[in-house]
């Protein structure tokens, strides 16, 4: 009796990573003084930039094209947080003719941000909060190539920023709790302006779901951005009636009638099988300026047709001049296109075609004779 073969196993063996291959130093959280720490001359960030290698160049670099200072303000505001320690190695530098420090491969821009506040006292004058900074919490690994698992996950793989209706969500959070605007903003290192705006934005939507519009309904999908550039307009938070907290920028009244219109627009319903008006972000910029005028407005609301509400928000005279010089723009553009083929020859393989190019051709002639009567040209 023949022996039956065994079959093989479709999983693949484990892999045994370097990068959890630590010993019981490397285990430990340490704590060293900035001053003793030095920036990476090795850094990936540095690959495309200009610098000399020198602690001076690097940082010069950091600080001019990898905007620390949201790191600076939340550093010198919170503290450095003990559960994001830096990686560091021991590794001679050619500036100090390769004595061997403790060169940070994991965390350079904070480390910048620390040792810029430390040079500007003027800029962070709270002795205090210095002093808490400077000694910080660091791994100390023995071999570069064993963080490159690590490293490559962190900055390629890993850890993903939040899109803005998340940060919109922790900030309006963060304001039903007591915080401040100006405080969160300290705390997570953003502009006070971006934090206004999203804790404006998901408060409105926190206002639409009372009214019962939803975001799952939106017939193409929902656009953050959508609802937080449209409400940015002057002319748009007048139209809704939109009023916010001066301290909180929550949403103190606002139009209902208006802001289920305006949800409408932006994202349609699939519930009532209704489109938006508003189909790519572009578009946005021309439904403020309708919002600013009452008869594109109404013209808005009677036909649905941005195009054509947005046209009620110029002088007929302005409008006729723009909307023909674009259609001529592109005319020409057509004409170049096609010309140098010759004349349109017509067979079995593009009879439809041809009869279609006569059909509309003869229709633009109609539709400019008729716009040539109406103005009287």
């Amino acid at each position: 009796m023949s022996k039956k073969k065994s079959s093989k196993s479709l999983t693949p063996p484990a892999i045994s990573l370097i990068a959890y291959k630590r010993n019981d130093d490397e285990k430990q959280l340490q704590e060293r003084a900035v001053g003793q720490l030095y920036l990476d001359p090795k850094n990936p960030r540095l690959a495309e930039v200009s610098h000399t290698g020198t602690q001076a160049s690097i940082q010069k670099v950091l600080e001019d094209q990898f905007d620390l200072q949201p790191l600076k303000d939340s550093l010198y505001r919170n503290g450095f947080f003990y559960e994001e320690p830096l990686v560091a190695i021991y590794e001679p530098l050619t500036q100090l003719k390769g004595k061997k420090v403790l060169v940070v491969i994991e965390g350079n821009r904070r480390l910048a941000a620390l040792k810029s506040i430390f040079s500007n006292p003027s800029e962070f004058p709270d002795v205090a909060a210095r002093k808490r900074l400077e000694n910080i919490p660091i791994v100390i690994r023995t071999d570069r190539e064993e963080t490159l698992p690590f490293i490559g996950f962190r900055h390629i793989t890993g850890i993903v920023p939040w899109e803005s209706a998340a940060k919109a969500q922790y900030a309006l959070r963060l304001i039903k709790g007591g915080h401040t605007v100006d405080g969160i903003a300290h705390v997570i290192g953003n502009k006070t302006r971006d934090i206004e705006r999203w804790i404006r934005t998901q408060s409105i939507i926190e206002k639409a779901n009372e009214l019962g519009l939803k975001q799952e309904d939106a017939a193409k999908g929902f656009y953050f951005s959508y609802l937080l550039t449209t409400t940015d307009a002057p002319a748009t938070k007048k139209w809704l009636k939109l009023e916010t907290d001066p301290h909180k920028g929550t949403v103190k009244s606002i139009d209902s009638d208006r802001l289920t219109r305006l949800w409408g627009w932006l994202y349609g319903s699939k519930d009532e099988d209704t489109s938006p008006v508003i189909t790519e972000s572009r578009q946005i910029h021309k439904l403020n300026r309708v919002l600013a005028f009452s008869n594109a407005v109404r013209e808005l609301e009677k036909t649905g047709n941005l195009e054509r509400s947005f046209a009620h928000t110029k002088s007929r005279e302005e409008y006729l001049a723009e909307s023909l010089s674009r259609i001529r723009s592109e005319l020409q553009d057509i004409v170049a296109a096609v010309s140098a083929e010759g004349k349109l020859e017509q067979d079995e393989n593009n009879k439809e075609h041809v009869q279609t190019t006569k059909k509309e051709l003869k229709q633009v002639e109609t539709v400019l004779g008729n716009l040539r009567t109406v103005l009287g040209l």
